[in-house]
């Protein structure tokens, strides 16, 4: 780099003279200027250019197929609650909906785990229980019953009044809903 200064440029404007151009308005050639207060009221409705006809040669456009319905997928965990259901009707106080002992949950388990059902996961497990345990013909038992049943039909304990009177409440909850 070097130490000389550089010349600074410098802008001035020309000197202002009478000149010799008429003061009139700019007249200017080739070019209209419309103002939107100018057009006419037709144009400014949104008329617009009319739409031009399509082509004699054109090929007319096809309608629209309506999309294909989707197939209903269903989700891995509810084919494995399927066929634990379908495992557990074997045993008779499954199938007819007799009250369960408390700590069943625990016998599925091993039944799960002794016959290696692939895929019957803690939540499935207790997903299948909760519907089976809320189905109306299990409440209806609850109320008539008396006994508590393991899966191989051995007495298990005895049902208490609150357990009948839990399942009389929700049973006359579901049918005021329904009317």
């Amino acid at each position: 780099m070097t130490d000389t200064p550089k010349k600074t440029l410098t802008i001035t404007r020309k000197p202002t003279t009478p000149s010799a151009s008429p003061s009139g308005p700019v007249q200017r050639t080739g070019k209209r200027i419309i103002r939107r207060e100018e057009l006419p009221q037709v144009q400014r409705a949104g008329q617009g250019k009319p739409k031009s006809k399509p082509p004699a040669n054109a090929k007319p456009k096809k309608p629209r197929k309506p999309p294909a319905p989707k197939k209903q997928v269903t989700p891995p965990s509810q084919l494995k609650l399927r066929e634990l259901n379908d495992r557990l009707n074997a045993f008779r106080v499954w199938f007819d909906f007799h009250p369960l002992a408390i700590g069943i949950e625990k016998d599925i388990f091993r039944l799960v785990n002794e016959e290696q059902f692939p895929g019957a996961s803690k939540k499935v497990v207790q997903k299948l229980l909760r519907m089976h345990v809320n189905h109306g013909v299990y409440l209806q038992n609850i109320q008539g019953g008396t006994d508590r049943y393991h899966l191989d039909g051995s007495p298990d304990g005895t049902i208490t009044d609150y357990q009948r009177q839990l399942a009389t409440d929700t049973l006359t909850a579901r049918l005021q809903g329904k009317c």
